[in-house]
């Protein structure tokens, strides 16, 4: 069982996901991620904290919504994920493709470091 809830902070919006990422789930999460690149604006954050496992179904919808980000120039950004699903992106190749921090401050202070730095002349 997957459980997702939404927050929004410095413009951010805020996925909270809770359970596995998995064959059962992963096309809810999905979806409920695309509606957010469909509509916002700003930065997507997701909550990995409360994740406990990641399957390849998972992973797959990742890339879908960091590819469907791209365009956009919107960050997307995993934060506190456990050390076994950080293990996961890392031999998977992920930590390549999407940013991963360690906490929601951290990611948080990623997009005002990059928010600050598009605005700067070069």
């Amino acid at each position: 069982m997957l459980e997702l809830a939404d927050s929004f902070e410095n413009g951010a919006t805020i996925v909270h996901a809770s359970g596995k990422l998995d064959t059962l789930t992963a096309k809810s999460f999905e979806t409920h991620l695309r509606a957010h690149v469909e509509t916002g604006s700003g930065p997507l954050l997701v909550d990995m904290q409360a994740i406990d496992y990641v399957s390849s179904f998972g992973l797959r919808s990742l890339l879908i919504i960091a590819k469907q980000m791209a365009p956009y120039g919107r960050k997307f950004i995993l934060f506190s994920p456990n050390v076994s699903v950080l293990e996961v992106l890392r031999v998977s190749g992920f930590l390549r493709i999407i940013s991963v921090a360690d906490s929601k401050a951290k990611a948080l202070a990623d997009i005002a470091e990059a928010a600050e730095s598009d605005q700067q002349p070069n």
